[in-house]
């Protein structure tokens, strides 16, 4: 059983690091495009939104490909699959606007973020169904909901404002079936 959670502690780390590696870096606009980009970002709002929702859905990533394999529930499993889809779909739309834009994303994940991973790799059976659906499902979607509707309202970037408003319909969604999952695990 210790040399299970060693393997999945590990492989955790290697998926975050390629996560890390594919995504940290995008070519250096030149003097020009870096003008451009930033009179379309006017401001600091809109790239602290864009690097937490990145950040953030990263994490949700990597936490929900854990579900996948360690949760004992199959009700569970489906939801992390259902939020690994969405995420990474949202993270490449994402990662299309900011690319326009000539910006970078962040190589790493948020504070806070690998405690919370290593919370869930260190449960196991009901406690990581009901840690996970906690977390990720309540908590951690809660914060992006907040996120999302804020930049949807403040936003200096009108592409990155209308994308906001159109991400938060799935982002409730989720919430609402791990609220409901949540009720059946107790």
């Amino acid at each position: 059983m210790k040399t299970l959670e060693t393997l999945l502690r590990a492989l955790t780390l290697v998926g975050m690091a390629a996560l890390a590696a594919g995504c940290s870096t995008l070519p250096e606009p030149d003097a020009r495009a870096g003008t451009a980009s930033a009179a379309r970002t006017s401001g600091l709002q809109d790239p602290q939104f864009i690097t937490a929702a990145v950040g953030n859905g990263r994490y949700e990533i990597q936490a929900s490909r854990l579900a996948m394999y360690r949760a004992s529930s199959p009700e569970v499993r489906g939801y992390a699959q259902m939020l690994v889809d969405h995420h990474t779909r949202v993270n490449n739309e994402l990662r299309a606007l900011v690319r326009d834009r000539g910006m970078r994303l962040p190589g790493v994940l948020p504070r806070g973020k690998y405690a919370k991973l290593d919370r869930l790799a260190s449960a196991s059976g009901d406690e990581f169904d009901r840690t996970y659906i906690r977390l990720v499902g309540i908590e951690d979607l809660q914060t992006d909901i907040a996120l999302f509707e804020r930049a949807s309202r403040e936003a200096r970037d009108p592409e990155l404002r209308t994308w906001a408003g159109k991400t938060l319909p799935a982002l409730r969604s989720h919430l609402e079936a791990a609220r409901s999952l949540s009720s059946t695990l107790r």
